[in-house]
């Protein structure tokens, strides 16, 4: 098993870009009903497509299968020296007065990555994390952090949703 650093979180500016961003605003407002209606037999604290999560691999959908994000991962040098990854992404759509509240996606013996791209609504909204606090969002940018970070997103009190596509890579240097 991979052991990743429980302090580890990293952002970078400009994964996606503005486009691509667009792009998948559309694509996830465009498929939003329809990955709500897949039955999901797993039960959740989480509504909306964040209770999806287990259900969905949003990477099997083509618009974001075009932007190639598991080799992108690969570019960056939180993935330097990793030879194989999975990675289980889906959406989080939150509308006005909405809000995803403290979690983390596993203990520290889990040893994953959560990872966070920000596409699209009022950047002051932001992400609190559990090590620097609240942080505003910008368009495109990734957050990748240990999976037992804790974080969260506050109420969104803007009309425009806030998406955001989320991500657990786990990486297994065997293959």
């Amino acid at each position: 098993m991979t052991v990743i650093n429980k302090n580890h979180h990293n952002t970078y500016e400009h994964f996606l870009t503005e486009d691509e961003c667009e792009s998948v605003k559309v694509t996830a407002l465009a498929n939003e009903e329809h990955i709500l209606n897949i039955p999901n037999p797993v039960p959740t604290a989480y509504t909306g497509l964040t209770a999806q999560h287990t259900v969905y691999n949003w990477l099997s959908n083509d618009t974001i299968k075009g932007l190639n994000i598991p080799q992108r991962l690969f570019d960056l040098p939180d993935f330097s020296g990793t030879n194989h990854i999975a990675i289980q992404c889906w959406m989080n759509i939150l509308r006005q007065g909405e809000r995803i509240g403290t979690h983390s996606h596993g203990s520290e013996h889990d040893g994953f990555y959560a990872i966070n791209i920000f596409i699209s609504g009022n950047t002051t909204t932001g992400t609190h994390y559990e090590d620097i606090g609240y942080r505003p969002n910008s368009i495109g940018e990734i957050s990748i952090a240990s999976n037992c970070l804790e974080h969260k997103v506050p109420s969104h009190l803007f009309r425009e949703p806030r998406i955001s596509m989320a991500m657990d890579v786990f990486i297994n240097e065997d293959c």
